[in-house]
């Protein structure tokens, strides 16, 4: 079971997410989904953040405009924290989100020991 979070907390952390995620303040059906599943501990911060990844809304923000390397450039610098992604870690996260279907890159990268490393469970990327 995820970590429970209060109710202030809680929409602090839903506000934060949207921002840092998809880059616009949250809806209410939105906010209120987040502030339900980390107040009671059905979701944690990493699931939310892949919920919101794994978007038509994000696809369409963030992955139907740019380059494959641009792509992988951007998703390590906001998930990763690289302030400057190595060309090598940039081409490898290019050729995940060619080669595998983009929900499914998407799982790899937040499962991975650099997000987690980085940002845990419980803490809001970006």
């Amino acid at each position: 079971m995820a970590k429970k979070f209060s109710f202030s907390q809680a929409s602090r952390i839903a506000g934060q997410l949207y921002g840092a995620v998809l880059q616009r303040n949250s809806d209410q059906e939105g906010f209120d989904w987040c502030v339900e599943n980390l107040t009671n501990g059905s979701l944690t911060v990493r699931d939310i953040v892949r919920n919101l990844c794994k978007s038509e809304e994000y696809r369409e923000k963030f992955l139907m405009n740019d380059t494959p390397n641009e792509i992988a450039r951007k998703f390590r610098i906001k998930f990763f924290g690289e302030a400057h992604p190595q060309p090598a870690d940039i081409k490898s996260t290019a050729i995940l989100f060619l080669e595998q279907h983009w929900q499914h890159a998407i799982d790899e990268l937040l499962d991975s020991d650099a997000y987690g490393r980085r940002y845990g469970d419980d803490s809001v990327p970006g």
